[in-house]
């Protein structure tokens, strides 16, 4: 099986979304190395999530992919907004 992935920016969620929802988030979230994410695109989404990643969530669904990694390397998403931290 082979998963596709959107790889999208660190900058595309805010730093508090990062350093500490990530962390307890009630779906798969792991680090990726120090400076990023895979995560997992829930179909039932928690109630409390985050804007900047709901948004992200969204563009993944619409792209029909499961898992997100979150990259400081990564280019920023046009239709996402950016954050700089």
């Amino acid at each position: 099986m082979i998963e596709r992935m959107l790889v999208l920016s660190t900058a595309n969620v805010t730093a508090e979304t990062c350093n500490v929802y990530l962390h307890t988030a009630p779906f798969a979230a792991f680090e990726k190395g120090d400076y990023g994410w895979f995560v997992y695109v829930p179909t039932d989404l928690p109630d409390e999530l985050p804007a900047d990643l709901a948004d992200c969530f969204d563009l993944a669904s619409r792209a029909g992919v499961d898992w997100i990694m979150l990259d400081r390397d990564a280019q920023e998403h046009p239709g996402l907004p950016a954050y700089d931290w």
